[in-house]
């Protein structure tokens, strides 16, 4: 492909990011949509048989039209960080991996919940190998799409909690703590180490672009290979707990790629005195919901993860919002991803940002 089909970036604010330089503006990128996420691969997953899936149902060609749309959209917005293509973002490829059953209904795609005892979980022979290619074929076949036009990253992966919480089902996950407590531990280390494997395994497939990789669905571009984990069931749990019983598989998770991030909701929070601890861990990012804390009311969080770590914020965020991020937060180290439908919403977003920080 010649040089103007490849997608916006700029390396030097990329790299000012990771160094912590100062910075007269955030780092940007871009979010396609909303967050119904299917929306963005609508036309492969309405070709799609409902029903329990197998790998032989996954036809990766069905999905090009999709993501084809979302490359040349994204090569319309100015933004700083490219968009990458990741494997389907509504398949939960860990989930069927650890060997949950995976239904599909009108593109609503879920692994069963709650079927699995903890003598299954630990068990080796419950593994779905065959997942595991299935995904490794998408990675490959996403490169070959590319063609060097946009960087291929890994599929979503989310966390130990997440992953235990749909393998036990998210109550019985939280019963487990008091009646069942070193059972739940052992998995949460069985579950981390397997997590461990399958980021290895997909790395073997991705391709340096620019020089440099992309962290997959949160947009972020560095010269050193790396990704995200997420852990959205903290919601559940308590600050006392998460300590006792997540916080070393956190730490352990952190130290899985030479660059490594969190993704976070409001509600997990509590989660960042704890976070901002830990040496191996780079960016803590945290998305603004539909439904939570406004970005006024989590702004001393942000002040903390931004004293100690990278801060990376997601979400629709309004002329409001970016002018208080402004007035409160320092550039050094911050980066945002903002949400739009299309591209000429998402340009003028992103002109608002640099109009409100030049002033």
């Amino acid at each position: 492909m010649v040089e103007k089909n490849k997608l916006n970036i700029d390396i030097q604010r990329c790299r000012d990011f990771w160094d912590r330089n100062e910075s007269d503006r955030p780092l940007l990128a871009s979010w396609m949509g909303n967050f119904e996420v299917g929306y963005n691969y609508r036309t492969g997953l309405s070709k799609m048989d409902n029903g329990l899936l197998s790998p032989s149902d996954i036809s990766f060609e069905i999905f090009r039209e999709d993501y084809e749309r979302l490359y040349t959209a994204h090569r319309e917005i100015d933004e700083d960080i490219p968009w990458a293509a990741f494997p389907l973002m509504v398949f939960p490829w860990v989930e069927a991996i650890l060997g949950c059953p995976i239904y599909n209904k009108d593109g609503n795609i879920q692994a069963e919940h709650g079927s699995f005892a903890y003598t299954d979980i630990i068990d080796e022979k419950k593994l779905r190998n065959d997942w595991l290619e299935v995904l490794r074929a998408f990675l490959d076949w996403l490169n070959s799409l590319s063609g060097g036009r946009f960087p291929v990253a890994m599929s979503l992966m989310r966390g130990p909690v997440d992953l235990l919480s749909v393998l036990r089902g998210a109550e019985q996950s939280i019963f487990d703590i008091y009646d069942c407590p070193e059972d739940l531990r052992q998995a949460l280390k069985v579950i981390s180490a397997r997590w461990k494997r399958i980021a290895d395994l997909q790395q073997e497939h991705l391709q340096p672009w620019e020089g440099g990789y992309s962290f997959s669905l949160q947009t972020l571009w560095s010269e050193k290979r790396c990704g995200w984990f997420q852990d959205d069931a903290l919601s559940y749990w308590s600050p006392d707990l998460y300590r006792r019983y997540v916080l070393p598989f956190e730490q352990d998770l952190s130290q899985a790629l030479p660059l490594t991030g969190i993704h976070l909701h409001s509600g997990a929070l509590y989660t960042v005195d704890d976070l901002v601890q830990i040496p191996d861990l780079d960016v803590i990012e945290v998305n603004l919901d539909d439904v939570g804390m406004s970005i006024p009311e989590m702004m001393p969080w942000f002040k903390r993860i931004l004293k100690h770590k990278r801060l990376y914020i997601l979400g629709d965020l309004s002329d409001s919002d970016l002018l208080a991020v402004h007035n409160e937060l320092p550039s050094t180290g911050l980066a945002l991803q903002l949400i739009g439908k299309n591209s000429e919403i998402i340009n003028r977003r992103i002109e608002t940002v640099k109009r409100v920080w030049s002033t």
